[in-house]
């Protein structure tokens, strides 16, 4: 799927579910260089707003991210898979690097039907979300 916002091209974003995993692979460029950012998958089936990008998340799931926590009623960032450490240079998930030079990051992330708590074939149709490396959302799209 073509990505990004207005019209600044991002790059593109596919994804591969089965009901044991989900792959998702990213093509990104104009990103800034020798920086980090963040990918994943939201709840929501529409780029339009907050509201429509969380989408029905269920309780507890992390800022609307697309997993089930393992207790609906608690809400533990610790269980987000695609979660807090998507910023940082360690053993992120879902992290995109553009190296010195460069404005393009190639990413793939796979997690497991266990990873997310839910069967990845529900991914399908919901909204991708890309930040910049200080947070801010500089992308958005729906998988198709």
């Amino acid at each position: 799927m073509p990505f990004g916002v207005g019209d600044a091209s991002l790059g593109t974003v596919s994804v591969t579910v089965s009901d044991a995993e989900l792959t998702l692979h990213a093509m990104l460029e104009n990103l800034p260089a020798n920086e980090s950012g963040g990918i994943h998958i939201h709840y929501g089936f529409a780029c339009g707003n907050e509201t429509t990008v969380k989408g029905d998340a269920p309780a507890g799931a992390n800022k609307g991210h697309y997993y089930v926590p393992s207790d609906p009623a608690v809400l533990d960032a610790s269980e987000d898979p695609w979660g807090a450490s998507f910023f940082s240079d360690g053993q992120a998930n879902a992290v995109w690097h553009t190296p010195a030079g460069s404005t393009v990051a190639d990413l793939t992330v796979v997690l497991s039907a266990s990873d997310l708590n839910v069967n990845p074939m529900t991914a399908l149709d919901r909204v991708v979300i890309v930040h910049a490396p200080g947070g801010a959302k500089i992308g958005c799209g729906v998988l198709a």
